[in-house]
Parts: structure tokens; C-alpha cells; sequence
């Protein structure tokens, strides 16, 4: 009966303590811009990258999902620069839904913003689920 009352114990101190916890941001340096990937549960952003072609930001990757995608979403991309003003923002569609034979299910996204951020920008990544209820990315 201890042994219950301590694993009860245990879980219930992890759940809150894990509970206040930030989720974790891959915060990676793509040439003169910083991209995050912000992960969510239903699925999430598995590649990103960021390419200035000209007077254009493409970004463009891959969203992984465990299951298979039925309402397929889109992605919250976000730009902002040093300061944290947000200067760009699209929402493309996820295309290319591929089964791997009942595993891993992937789609890919693709979105071209017509700017060219100043060095030490942020790109904000993040799949974004249709039945997920969550708010768009938006805020610094």
C-alpha cells in the first residue's frame, strides 16, 4: 500500500512540476535568421528551412504526424525581427500527405513572405492543427 501512495505521489509531483514547464523551442541560426520550431502535440514541424532568394523569404519543410491526416491543417509561419515587432506572416496549407505504410505521416508546407528580414531576425514555426482550438502564432 506505501508503494502505491508513493507512485501516486510521484506521478502527481511530475504532472504538476512538468506541467508549468515551457514547451521546448528548437531555436536554430539559418544564415542571418533564427528559426523555431515551437512543437504541438497532434504533430509537429519535423524540418524547416529558411533561404532569402532575392527580395523573397522562403520557408519552406515537413510536418510529421503519427497518425493519418484527415483534416490536414496548415502552418503558422511568423517573422520577426530583433526587437520582437512582427514584420510577416503566412499560413500555408500542408500538401503532399504521404503514408508510409502505417507509419509516419508526413506532409509539406512551402511559403514565400516579401521581405528580407535584417540580421538577427526570427522565424516562428508551427503546425497548426484545425481541430486543435489553439490561437495562431502572432504574438512576440
Amino acid at each position: 500500500m506505501n508503494v502505491r501512495k508513493w507512485a501516486v505521489g510521484l506521478t502527481l509531483l511530475a504532472t504538476a512540476l512538468g506541467g508549468c514547464a515551457v514547451p521546448k523551442v528548437d531555436k536554430v541560426r539559418e544564415g542571418s535568421v533564427f528559426l523555431d520550431i515551437i512543437p504541438t502535440e497532434m504533430a509537429s514541424v519535423s524540418e524547416a528551412r529558411v533561404v532569402q532568394k532575392g527580395k523573397d523569404l522562403i520557408i519552406s519543410g515537413k510536418v510529421k504526424k503519427s497518425h493519418e491526416f484527415f483534416l490536414a491543417g496548415h502552418v503558422d509561419i511568423v517573422v520577426f525581427d530583433p526587437q520582437g515587432k512582427m514584420m510577416g506572416k503566412e499560413l500555408p496549407r500542408l500538401t503532399g500527405y504521404a503514408s508510409k505504410r502505417g507509419g509516419v505521416k508526413e506532409g509539406r508546407f512551402s511559403a514565400q513572405v516579401k521581405l528580407t528580414p535584417p540580421s538577427g531576425s526570427t522565424v516562428r514555426v508551427k503546425y497548426h492543427s484545425p481541430s486543435s482550438g489553439e490561437k495562431h502564432l502572432g504574438c512576440a
